[in-house]
């Protein structure tokens, strides 16, 4: 009696470890997708308890806004700030008016992103908002920012430009991005111009958006092509250096300059064209033959 008791109290066990393991398991997964997506895609604009950066800190965010809403903004925050939602609008233009751009992400991984900030704000001792901390950046050298001269900016032209390409293959920024910038040619107008980036996001919210990006093109770009420590550096001294002297700096109007480019083109043409025209053989080879054959009668 006594060991059918027994046996009946392990089976009891047994199967409330059976019940209880696919919960744990989803639980855990759930948190450790949550973790991976703010750690892949959110970080690089976010912080949880440490302040401002590229976009706010989401400290308890799911205490300050309803979980729908935060879904809707995450999958196309645009759509929200056009539709004159106020606290969209709010939010994007205290933020500098930076875009974030839309997720791909399904409602459940959202929410699992919304659990994960909800387990490490429980971490963080103070529900204050606190500034970012203090930001360096320095190069192999042990140079700053602040000791950037002409030859690291040079570098981060080049590095720009591709002129000068980078150690793991990266595309160079010009492909996408623009600056204003006498010598430089007009860039790519595929993303946001860059000239006055260091203005709108700060040092830390460059080298964030650069060691991890956030957006999809950039992101799928620069897949397994991270880019080095000392590229950061001279790319962040080269746009710290145009946002400075942006002021100075005379936007060109290229739709102007090809048009009188291809005007140019097509007079010379005619000229050249004029020229071979003008010394073309005046009679056919048969008429020649013709008047030969008439003075020889």
């Amino acid at each position: 009696m006594i060991l059918h008791k027994k046996l009946e109290n392990l089976k009891q066990r047994t199967l409330l470890i059976l019940l209880i393991i696919p919960f744990l398991s989803s639980t855990i997964f759930s948190q450790n997708d949550g973790e991976k997506i703010f750690l892949t895609v959110c970080r690089a604009c976010h912080t949880i308890g440490q302040g401002k950066l590229v976009g706010p800190d989401l400290i308890n965010v799911q205490d300050r806004l309803k979980q729908g809403w935060i879904i809707n903004f995450v999958k196309s925050s645009q759509t929200m700030v056009k539709n004159g939602d106020s606290i969209a609008v709010s939010i994007f233009n205290e933020f500098n008016k930076v875009i974030m751009p839309d997720q791909a992400l399904s409602d459940a991984k959202i929410i699992s992103v919304i659990n994960y900030i909800k387990e490490k704000s429980s971490t963080v001792s103070t529900t204050d908002v606190v500034d970012a901390p203090p930001f360096t950046l320095t190069n192999s050298l042990g140079f700053t920012l602040d000791q950037a001269g002409k030859d690291e900016i040079n570098i981060g032209w080049q590095y720009f430009t591709g002129e000068k390409r980078f150690k793991n293959g990266g595309p160079p920024c010009l492909s996408c991005h623009n600056v204003v910038k006498d010598n430089l040619i007009s860039g790519g107008l595929l993303s946001k111009d860059l000239t006055n980036a260091f203005s709108r996001l700060n040092a830390l919210g460059v080298d964030a958006i650069i060691s991890s990006p956030p957006f999809p093109i950039m992101r799928t770009a620069f897949t397994d092509k991270e880019i080095t420590k000392d590229e950061k550096y001279y790319l962040l001294a080269f746009l710290r250096e145009t946002d400075k002297n942006s002021i100075y700096q005379h936007p060109v109007n290229y739709d102007k300059r090809f048009i009188y480019s291809g005007i140019a083109g097509v007079v010379i043409l005619l000229g050249f064209f004029g020229i071979v025209w003008f010394g073309r053989k005046r009679n056919t080879v048969n008429k020649q033959i013709y008047n030969r054959q008439k003075k020889s009668k």
